[in-house]
């Protein structure tokens, strides 16, 4: 068995439930003039017509898994062995209420991307009732064979409780 399933196993076995919720901003919203900005004057015409994000898009793809993860305060004893330097790089000030999550790549046929993730609060990570956005994500390489795509080690802030 490789490195992957082993962890994947492990993960499954001992982790705790997580929701991956991530939200693709792919098409482009009717409100957006030929220069690109957003039009409000159209949205308020139109007030049974989904509202687009900053940018001007509408969601197009809605990722929401529930998934196996290990998450732990950041401050909590069994992250000491992180380093002062890390964490801060990780998160800048730590506040109370971070957590580190460490996530397979893959979940039930699902790929877990943490790239270009959304501080806007449509993206977020459930965990034991709580939301939490992403602030930063590290894809960690396999040690057995340099494999890029081992698992994530993830910076999570708390905005609130899943509604």
């Amino acid at each position: 068995m490789s490195v992957v399933a082993n962890f994947n196993r492990l993960v499954e076995v001992k982790g705790s439930d997580a929701i991956f919720h991530r939200e693709e901003w792919t098409v482009p919203c009717p409100c957006r003039t030929p220069e690109g900005f957003r039009d409000p004057q159209w949205h308020l015409d139109h007030p049974l017509d989904p509202v687009c994000n900053e940018e001007g898009m509408l969601s197009g793809n809605t990722t929401h898994v529930l998934t196996k993860a290990f998450v732990q305060p950041i401050q909590s004893t069994r992250a000491t062995r992180l380093s002062t330097e890390f964490y801060q790089q990780m998160w800048g000030e730590v506040q109370a209420d971070d957590h580190l999550g460490i996530f397979p790549c893959n979940w039930a046929g699902t790929r877990l991307e943490f790239r270009e993730w959304s501080q806007n609060g449509e993206d977020w990570i459930g965990y034991h009732g709580r939301r939490y956005l992403v602030v930063n994500a590290n894809l960690i390489p396999d040690p057995s064979d340099g494999n890029p795509e081992h698992h994530w080690e993830v910076g999570l802030r708390l905005v609130g409780d899943i509604e």
